[in-house]
C-alpha cells in the first residue's frame, strides 16, 4: 500500500496510524509500542507543542535528534531509535531517509544463563509460593519461553497426546516445543486450574512477572541477580550442552538465524575446565 498521498507529516494521528499497521502486520505489541514511543519523542523534540514534522524536513530533523542524544543514552537506544525513523519513513513511502545515518555499534551481548544451570532453575521453582509462579519459571527455564510468551500460554497451548506445547512469540510467529516430564509435572496443576477457570496458564501482568522472577532470584541466593531472560538463556545453554547442536536450540528458541543464538550460549567453568585438562 502506499502512503505518499495520505501521510506528508509527522504527527500523532500518522504515529497513530503506524503504530495499527504495525500490529496488523503481525508485529508484537512491544515491538509496536517502542516504535511510536520513539516517534512521540522525537516529535516533542523537534516542537514544543508538538507540530507535526513535514516530509521536507523530516530527513534533517530526524539526523539532529539522533546525533543530539547521540552520547547521552545507551547505543542500542540510539540504534532502535534510528529503526523507528526508517519503518515510518517506508511506511509513509518516502524514500530513502536517513540512508547515510551510521548508528553506533553496541558492545556484543554478553551470554547470561544462570551460574547454578538447570539447578538455579529447579531451585527458584521450589521458592515459589504458588502454583502460577511455579509454571511461570518452568515455562521459561525449562521451555525456553519469553515472559510476554509465557504469559500468553493457555491450557490448549499444550498437546497431551504428543506432549508439546505451541507457542506463539515475535513477529506472530509459532514455533512447537517438546515438553520435558519434570516440566510438566511442574505445571500440570496450574494448566488443569487454568482450564477450569477459562484463564491463561500465569495470570500475571508483564511486569509482575519480571519482578517475581528476579525476586525468586534474591530469595533463592543465587550468585548473582538475574532478569527474566536469564531463564531462556539458561535453557538455550542446557539444551546446547547436552546435543551440542546450535540448530536445534535455535529452533527451540524460535530464532531466526543461529547467529542470534548464539548470544544466549553461556560457556561454563566446568566446560573451560574440561577443554583445558590434557
Amino acid at each position: 500500500m502506499k502512503h505518499s498521498q495520505e501521510v506528508t507529516t509527522v504527527s500523532l494521528e500518522s504515529i497513530d496510524r503506524f503504530r495499527s499497521w504495525l500490529c496488523g502486520r503481525g508485529k508484537s505489541l512491544h515491538t509496536a509500542k517502542a516504535y511510536s514511543t520513539d516517534l512521540r519523542m522525537f516529535l516533542l523534540a523537534t516542537s514544543t507543542t508538538s507540530d507535526p514534522v513535514k516530509m521536507e524536513e523530516f530527513d534533517e530533523l530526524a539526523a539532529s535528534w539522533l546525533t543530539r542524544d547521540r552520547y547521552r543514552v545507551a547505543q542500542k537506544t540510539t540504534g532502535r531509535r534510528l529503526t523507528s525513523l526508517r519503518a515510518f519513513a517506508k511506511w509513509a513511502d518516502w524514500g530513502q531517509v536517513l540512508e547515510d545515518y551510521d548508528a553506533p555499534t553496541p558492545a556484543r551481548t554478553q551470554p547470561h544463563p544462570l551460574p547454578e544451570g538447570m539447578d538455579g532453575v529447579r531451585k527458584l521453582i521450589v521458592l515459589a509460593p504458588n502454583e502460577a509462579q511455579k509454571a511461570l519459571i518452568a515455562l521459561c527455564g525449562m521451555c525456553g519461553c519469553r515472559v510476554g510468551e509465557a504469559l500468553s500460554i493457555t491450557p490448549e497451548s499444550f498437546d497431551l497426546e504428543r506432549m508439546t506445547l505451541t507457542i506463539r512469540g515475535k513477529g506472530d510467529k509459532t514455533r512447537v516445543v517438546p515438553v520435558a516430564t519434570e516440566a510438566w509435572a511442574i505445571m500440570q496443576t496450574q494448566v488443569i486450574r487454568a482450564f477450569g477457570n477459562g484463564t491463561t496458564v500465569v495470570n500475571l501482568r508483564d511486569r509482575n512477572a519480571r519482578k517475581v522472577i528476579t525476586g525468586l532470584g534474591r530469595k533463592a541466593h543465587l550468585r548473582r541477580a538475574i532478569s527474566s531472560h536469564d531463564l531462556r538463556a539458561t535453557f538455550g545453554t542446557h539444551v546446547y550442552d547436552k546435543t551440542k547442536d546450535i540448530r536445534v536450540v535455535q529452533e527451540l528458541l524460535g530464532h531466526a538465524t543461529s547467529a542470534q543464538t548464539e548470544v544466549y550460549l553461556g560457556i561454563t567453568d566446568e566446560t573451560l575446565r574440561k577443554a583445558v585438562e590434557l
